[in-house]
């Protein structure tokens, strides 16, 4: 709790952190959005006039859009509105749903960004203010990078393998054998547990060979990586109460938005929707950075400073 604390105050106290990450995030959006929106503006020209003052979506045109839309465009979904879009994240993330292959450029464009980002962030966190975090973000460039697409690879290869033998094969078997609804849920749940937990042992790993890197530029990748292994088996406790313990803090951030939507109903929508919904990536981005700050005190604290300096 200490470490989680600490964490979140460094970030708060670091905010131009967290606003290099929401304009990295934008400017990132911006070209695929601008592709987006000619597409839009192609199809709602064949379209009847909208009357003035109309406030509903024209459902039979989305429909339409979507039925002959590709690449980036079949991204445009009821799915991408307010709350439902974190939730689609979720869901398409535990059940392995197919995206289009056009976001893997922004994904990749993305994993390149935010491996600066990290690079400057931890910098910040390790060192305090004044530190040269762009020289830290472009020194770790490419070793970052080289960990997110690892560990992306090593994802993917979950999906292609374990998925498919845990929902498709053993699901299947476990609904069929279930003698009601509610059972057969809750070993869904239970399968939900076991590739989620995997999903998270993977993003752990990856951090902690993160933070390697920063204390110890020189360590090479793969010696980062076997650190943060063995830091993993000796701290394994304290490592996953403070991803959980963090992770709390995204659940609360969800629930709230949530909350403030449903509550809100048709009081949120327009410029006020977009409103909440950027304050709400914008607490998730702080949130990232939060779980890297944390995980970072964690690891001084638990580590002799002797090796640190070694």
């Amino acid at each position: 709790m200490r470490a989680m604390i600490g964490g979140l105050g460094d970030v708060l106290r670091a905010p131009i952190l967290i606003i290099m990450a929401a304009a990295a995030m934008l400017i990132i959006a911006v070209p695929f959005a601008v592709v987006l929106g000619v597409r839009v503006q192609q199809s709602l020209s064949q379209q009847q006039p909208v009357a003035q003052g109309a406030i509903e979506i024209d459902a039979d045109w989305w429909q339409q859009f979507i039925a002959h839309a590709d690449g980036i465009a079949a991204t445009l979904t009821p799915a991408i509105i307010g709350f439902a879009a974190p939730l689609d994240n979720l869901s398409s993330l535990l059940d392995g749903t197919s995206r289009p292959l056009a976001l893997m450029v922004p994904i990749g464009v993305a994993i390149v960004a935010w491996a600066f980002i990290w690079g400057a962030a931890l910098e910040r966190f390790a060192h305090g203010p004044g530190t040269g975090v762009w020289r830290a973000g472009s020194r770790t460039l490419l070793p970052y990078t080289a960990i997110s697409v690892l560990a992306s690879a090593v994802v993917l290869l979950l999906y292609v393998t374990l998925h498919p033998l845990l929902f498709d094969v053993l699901g299947d078997r476990l609904r069929m054998a279930a003698p009601d609804e509610r059972s057969a849920f809750a070993l869904r749940v239970v399968l939900y547990a076991v590739f989620g937990s995997l999903l998270i042992a993977i993003s752990i790993l990856a951090d902690y060979a993160r933070i390697r890197l920063a204390l110890l530029p020189r360590v090479s990748l793969l010696d980062a990586v076997a650190e943060s292994l063995r830091f993993i088996r000796a701290h394994g406790g304290p490592v996953l109460g403070l991803y959980l313990a963090t992770g709390a803090l995204f659940v609360l951030l969800l629930t709230a938005y949530g909350a403030v939507e449903i509550a809100g109903g048709v009081e949120v929508a327009g410029w006020r929707g977009v409103a909440i919904a950027q304050a709400y990536i914008v607490a998730r981005l702080a949130i990232r950075l939060t779980f890297g700050a944390s995980e970072l005190r964690l690891y001084q604290s638990k580590v002799d400073s002797r090796q640190l300096t070694d």
